[in-house]
């Protein structure tokens, strides 16, 4: 059976395919780590800066509630503590919550974010060295760390950008030396079944040009060893068939001589028609 010619573009497609997929699992096993790890950092800076905030807040307000509270102004009648505390809390980072607390922990006024709070800091209102009240300030890391929520998505697209372009790659260069060798190796093998197959040096030369690593170059190796060795067996032959006419006085032999010489000498795919014949 004559090998049919491989199908164009296919080598560069599963070449393209195999390191987009190798691409895609390692790269985005990678980022996932990397992600992971940097999104906990990050999280636990954003933490560590709320409550850091957190604790400068309450402690400004803190000294604000004590002015008040030396001359005398009962807190519960301060006016306008909660649209200071809501301002407070609007305009700044990481804050969730401001509580001002009286001196037995009930709540005096407050100002209530959207969003709830995971870590909270206070800081006392003295006055003459009696705590008269308290500032609770709640945090919320999230909040600061808002710019960083999708970097997974950023990852998973810079993944995917890589995946695609080693695919190119791994198409254009590879994959198409892998097609030029194996067309070359299917020319050979049809040009052997044909009945071509050329001499030592034609044969090597026609299947050059390329990389002879991996599977492919071994077959070619192969089929250009066993082209000399039909080559060198066919001229054994020849000359065993010369020898035997030049002593073929009458003529005798000549027809049987000439009718195994076409046989062995026919194209393979020929000699095994006929066999099936």
């Amino acid at each position: 059976m004559q090998p049919e010619p491989p199908e164009g573009g296919r080598g560069r497609l599963l070449t393209g395919l195999f390191a987009l997929i190798l691409t895609l699992v390692l790269g985005g096993a990678a980022a996932a780590l990397l992600v992971d790890g940097y999104r906990a950092r990050v999280e636990e800076s954003a933490r560590r800066d709320a409550l850091v905030i957190g604790t400068s807040v309450a402690r400004t307000l803190a000294l604000q509630f004590e002015k008040a509270a030396r001359f005398g102004i009962p807190l519960k009648l301060l006016p306008g503590v909660e649209s200071h505390l809501s301002e407070t809390l609007a305009r700044t980072p990481g804050l969730t919550q401001i509580v001002l607390r009286g001196a037995d922990g009930r709540e005096i006024r407050s100002a209530i974010g959207e969003q709830q709070g995971a870590d909270s800091v206070s800081a006392p209102v003295v006055v003459d060295g009696n705590t008269v009240a308290s500032v609770e300030v709640t945090t919320n890391p999230a909040a600061l760390a808002t710019s960083f929520a999708d970097i997974g998505v950023k990852a998973a697209v810079v993944v995917v950008i890589c995946a695609a372009l080693s695919a190119l790659a791994a198409g254009l260069l590879v994959g198409s030396g892998i097609e030029r060798a194996r067309d070359r190796l299917t020319a050979g093998m049809i040009r052997a079944v044909e009945g071509d197959f050329g001499t030592g040096e034609d044969t090597g030369r026609r299947m050059r040009g390329g990389s002879q690593h991996g599977a492919v170059g071994r077959a070619l190796r192969e089929l250009q060893h066993g082209n000399r060795r039909v080559v060198e067996r066919r001229a054994v032959f020849e000359s065993y068939a010369e020898e035997l006419l030049a002593v073929d006085f009458d003529g005798g032999l000549r027809p049987d001589v000439e009718r195994v010489r076409r046989e062995v000498m026919a194209p393979p795919a020929r000699a095994e028609k006929g066999r099936m014949v």
